[in-house]
């Protein structure tokens, strides 16, 4: 377990898994002008592709955050650019050895900042935030079991056992864009949160309810990541498995501190001193109208909703943020990639 200077604490394991030659995912962290990041990439393409498409797509994200002038610029078009210069490099591999043609890699990345957290995606690897000992996905998968399961036409059960369960919409190194999901405002955190990134590697195997449980009974992030693995690989360890857990040790962001009695003691006055002027009824629904507006801290509940529902627009001040948003969902996306075979239609 390491301890980073941004109140951070990390834990991660990575295996071959049960059927592999290979071990083609990739995982990181490291410092950056704009916060920490942490990220894992699963490869694909086979012949050793998806561990040069997977490396060398870390490798151009950590270049492109470390640069001193990426400050000058927002934190989610940073992020969304990265993702898209790490596309534009894997592409010019492809080009210089034609051996490596159609390899790509997934990519869940995660950057914090002091109390804030963005998150940028390509794919079907995940992020979690574990807290108050209850799990919320924060990414949305990137395939068509998604897509089936938004619909209506797959539960979560049977997207598992899906013979489509492998493809996925978006990827890089694959397509001229990659056209990631990227958080535009910070989601905060609170004081103990954990987060887990991993490969799809580990959610084949191991449900979401088992993730939940061994974290939170693994106070030690290292304990708890090598024992993610070790069940995936009892589960079968179809796929290269790799997991990071973040602990965060912070302050809880301001942004969801509730509001003070000092606040509350004024606000009464001024209730009191607008009535004795006559017009308490007028004012008096303004306020109300104004508390029921203020500032709490969301349930998880509230958080999956917010993540996983199919509106994009912003959530009210009282929720976390607005949910990821996939700046081409009104789009028909037909690009589709097996991950297994890497049939491109």
């Amino acid at each position: 377990m390491k301890n980073i200077p941004y109140n951070i604490a990390i834990g991660n394991a990575t295996d071959v898994g049960k059927l592999r030659e290979h071990n083609e995912d990739y995982m990181a962290h490291f410092d950056t002008p704009l916060g920490y990041c942490i990220l894992v990439c699963d490869g694909m393409g086979g012949h050793a592709a998806g561990e040069v498409a997977s490396q060398n797509a870390v490798e151009a994200i950590r270049h492109f955050l470390q640069n001193g002038k990426i400050t000058l610029i927002s934190t989610p078009t940073s992020l969304r650019n990265a993702i898209e210069f790490a596309n534009f490099k894997l592409r010019g591999l492809v080009d210089e050895k034609p051996e490596l043609k159609g390899m790509g890699t997934t990519c869940i990345l995660a950057l914090i900042k002091d109390a804030d957290l963005y998150v940028a995606h390509a794919g079907d690897s995940r992020l979690y935030l574990i807290r108050d000992k209850k799990i919320i996905q924060l990414s949305k998968d990137h395939s068509t079991v998604q897509k089936l399961i938004d619909r209506g036409i797959l539960t979560e059960e049977e997207a598992l056992r899906s013979e489509k369960k492998h493809e996925i919409t978006k990827a890089i190194g694959i397509f001229e864009k990659v056209g990631p999901s990227v958080s535009e405002t910070p989601i905060a955190l609170l004081h103990n949160d954990k987060l887990l990134l991993c490969s799809d590697g580990l959610t084949a195997h191991v449900t979401n309810k088992v993730i939940n449980e061994i974290i939170n009974v693994n106070p030690d992030l290292q304990v708890a990541a090598m024992r993610l693995v070790e069940i995936a690989n009892k589960g079968g360890g179809s796929d290269n498995i790799t997991v990071q857990i973040i602990h965060y040790t912070g302050k809880s962001s301001k942004k969801q501190k509730k509001r003070g009695p000092g606040k509350l003691l004024i606000a009464f006055l001024i209730i009191i001193l607008l009535a004795a002027a006559g017009i308490y009824n007028y004012k008096t629904a303004i306020i109300r109208k104004s508390d029921a507006q203020s500032e709490t801290v969301p349930s998880a509940e509230k958080l999956s909703e917010t993540y996983n529902s199919e509106d994009s627009t912003s959530v009210s001040d009282n929720s976390i943020h607005k949910k990821l948003e996939d700046h081409s969902a009104t789009k028909k996306d037909k690009r589709i990639i097996n991950k297994r075979n890497l049939i491109l239609k």
